[in-house]
């Protein structure tokens, strides 16, 4: 045989600690707090020299010689495996076992058990009739159920003895777990559940205590002379707690680190627990140990020792674990299954195009591995360098690990951009065992054009320029979900200080007027500008410029200018980037009383692009577009719009805001900022605002 020991151990996958028991327990509770844990060294590789263990096989329970297993699905599907390697079959078409003991029970069907000692071939068998569903053994015990309630059997001097379990609060027994000289029973009513502690030599309850959400009942349950462990949920299934029971004094602790449908044995001394990693801790003084790496079974052995059914650096099998008198834990492959394979990925399904038509649109990537895994997903754009990270769902049937790349994005992240992305999955085991899995390769995103999108993401955005002269595209609706949180915008362009004005008069394309009063005009391409061409001279005429409103219902959007002396221009739109607008037209007198321009689009659906101008006073004004570039009488929307330094279109009132057609306006000052919806009415345009948050500081310096 091989025995692999470890050195002194810690607990690496949790911090096990204790606290006091809360909810409808029926004992005490107590609070203990775990010492610090040691830390763990790997076992070494498995030696051949071992039994063979089958795969699929399942470990029933072990005593001082061997263990009992079963594999396959024949008539005679159990075996007893030796710690010397012996393997013998055993005929019969069901066995139990006795933990900790090498006495196996054969179910005849017919009422008929038949009790072997496989530890001594010189043992004669024991043979039990007796009526009812046999449900355990426990020593040469048998644990029998009928009719009438829980019985224990057993036969001495020649004779059966029948011996009736007392004290159990409830009908309908479970037997839950087994150690030598007790047994954990669940019970229940109509609405409520139980699991007791049963002593086997006076066929008596010791302990009970009561779910708290007796729907769920207990998980997790273990028993042994001195202890008895479960986990439970709360009344409103909001979480659960694993509860440490100790027999003797009564008192419960309440132990972090542990999770329902752990596996879960006990001994004496030490409490074994695991599901991926599986450790030890000191009932005693509460020091922790990592073993194995993961574990299908674990049932109580003799003399304190665990037998587990589990994997350690990669080799599957059957381990006995026991804990030296020097405290120090060793970990002994009784029979291998063989080295397991490294984690690889069995199916793939990744695009290599993505047509993000709508807002609403999405695309899964899908893996299925040979083991429980982890994947993770990482999509980065290539012109930008900007990253997503994805956390993997899972479905059925395979592939079982997928992935939603959604149009949209969400709350924490911007919609994706078109264009060429690369993308790497990284899967490691759910145990984090043997080297992880890494796949890449390239898709491309089809976006198609929309209204304010200046960045290529599908989604209307908000125009930003900071103090350090940054213009940056901030979308809206990540603006909407996000409130206060940070936003991810997509910086557009550098050196924007050099412009005294800036307007947006159509899609893609932004205007700034320099201090020589020369206008000039930038196009986007992709997350970009492209270099800026020169529109001409002679603005420094103007003072306030605005655009976006399409005012002669050609498709494009305009430009609006106010001069020093109050007068109103219009440059419509070409189309052509080399003549970008139409020689000015004169729209009308008097709007140096407004210190602030909005043309946000239709807001009120008038024949043509709408017109917001504020006045000294701080009342904001609508003017109705004609459709000739001319205005309706001007109506008053409110007063105290002075508390805002910038006024802008917020969305384009077809994609991701409700796509109405009209387009939200967005306010920013000192003391934050505040979409407000629109409302279709030209004498009530907005509706109740929200607030966002965002203030007008040294990065929303100048909106539009």
């Amino acid at each position: 045989m091989s025995r692999v020991r470890t050195t002194r151990l810690g607990l690496t996958a949790a911090v096990l600690t204790a606290a006091a028991v809360t909810g409808t327990l029926l004992i005490a509770p107590a609070a203990v707090a775990a010492p610090p844990a040691a830390p763990v060294t790997a076992l070494p590789a498995a030696a051949q020299d071992v039994a063979p263990f089958p795969k699929g096989g399942t470990l029933i329970d072990g005593g001082r010689t061997g263990f009992l297993a079963k594999a396959g699905t024949t008539s005679a599907p159990y075996f007893w495996t030796a710690y010397d390697g012996t393997v013998t079959p055993l005929p019969g078409a069901r066995y139990l076992a006795s933990v900790g003991t090498d006495t196996v029970v054969e179910d005849g069907g017919d009422g008929t058990y038949t009790l072997r000692d496989m530890g001594s071939a010189a043992a004669e068998p024991v043979v039990i009739t007796t009526p009812g569903t046999l449900l355990s053994v426990v020593d040469s015990t048998l644990v029998m159920q009928d009719a009438q309630g829980l019985h224990l059997v057993s036969k001495a001097g020649g004779q059966v003895v029948h011996r009736t379990v007392t004290g159990l609060p409830a009908s309908g027994a479970t037997v839950r777990s087994t150690a030598p000289g007790v047994l954990a029973v669940s019970t229940s009513r109509p609405t409520a559940a139980y699991l007791s502690l049963v002593d086997v030599s006076t066929a008596s309850v010791v302990k009970t205590v009561q779910a708290r959400n007796y729907v769920l009942g207990f998980e997790s349950v273990a028993a042994s002379r001195t202890h008895m462990t479960w986990y439970d949920y709360t009344p409103a299934d909001d979480g659960g707690s694993f509860h440490l029971l100790d027999v003797r004094t009564g008192e419960v602790q309440v132990l972090s680190g542990f999770s329902g449908g752990q596996k879960t044995a006990l001994s004496d001394e030490w409490l074994a627990a695991g599901d991926f990693g599986f450790f030890l801790r000191s009932l005693t003084d509460g020091r922790t140990a990592v073993v194995l790496d993961r574990v299908h079974e674990v049932r109580p052995g003799a003399d304190g020792s665990f037998l587990v059914a589990g994997v350690h650096d990669r080799v599957g099998g059957i381990y006995r674990v026991t804990v030296g008198a020097d405290g120090e834990p060793a970990a002994e492959l009784v029979a291998s299954s063989g080295r397991l394979p490294d984690l690889a990925m069995t199916a793939e399904k990744v695009p290599s195009v993505v047509d993000f038509d709508s807002p609403t649109d999405s695309v899964r990537f899908a893996w299925d591995f040979n083991y429980p895994a982890v994947p993770e997903l990482t999509l980065t754009h290539k012109a930008t360098g900007r990253q997503q990270t994805l956390s993997a769902g899972q479905q059925f049937p395979p592939p079982t690990y997928y992935f939603s790349w959604r149009s949209e994005g969400d709350w924490r992240s911007a919609a994706p951009y078109s264009g060429e992305y690369t993308w790497k999955m990284t899967a490691a085991e759910v145990d984090n065992v043997g080297p992880a899995v890494e796949r890449t390769g390239t898709l491309t995103v089809r976006r198609p054009a929309v209204a304010r999108d200046h960045d290529e993401n599908g989604f209307p955005d908000l125009l930003v320029r900071d103090s350090g002269g940054r213009l940056s595209a901030y979308e809206t609706k990540q603006m909407r979900q996000a409130g206060t949180d940070p936003l991810t915008p997509t910086v557009l362009h550098t050196g924007w200080n050099t412009y005294t004005l800036v307007a947006s008069p159509s899609d893609r394309t932004i205007v700034g007027r320099d201090r020589d009063g020369v206008l000039w005009m930038h196009q986007g391409e992709g997350q970009k500008l492209r270099p800026r061409t020169k529109v001409g001279g002679g603005w420094q005429v103007y003072n306030k410029i605005t655009g976006g409103s399409d005012l002669n219902n050609d498709g494009r959007g305009d430009l609006l200018a106010t001069d020093t002396s109050g007068v109103l221009w219009l440059y419509t739109s070409t189309g052509d980037t080399a003549k970008p607008f139409n020689p000015r037209k004169r729209v009308g007198s008097g709007w140096q009383t407004y210190n602030l321009l909005v043309a946000p689009g239709d807001i009120a659906g008038a024949l043509g692009g709408d017109l917001l101008a504020r006045d000294k006073d701080g009342v904001l004004w609508l003017y109705l577009g004609k459709g000739d570039g001319n205005f309706t009488a001007r109506r008053k929307i409110g007063a105290g719009w002075q508390q805002f330094t910038h006024l802008a279109p917020f969305g384009n009132g077809h994609t991701g805001d409700g796509e109405d057609g009209r387009v939200d306006l967005y306010a920013i000052g000192p003391g934050g900022s505040r979409y407000y919806p629109t409302t279709g009415l030209s004498d009530r345009p907005y509706g109740t605002p929200t607030s966002l948050g965002h203030k007008s500081d040294d990065t929303f310096k100048t909106v539009f």
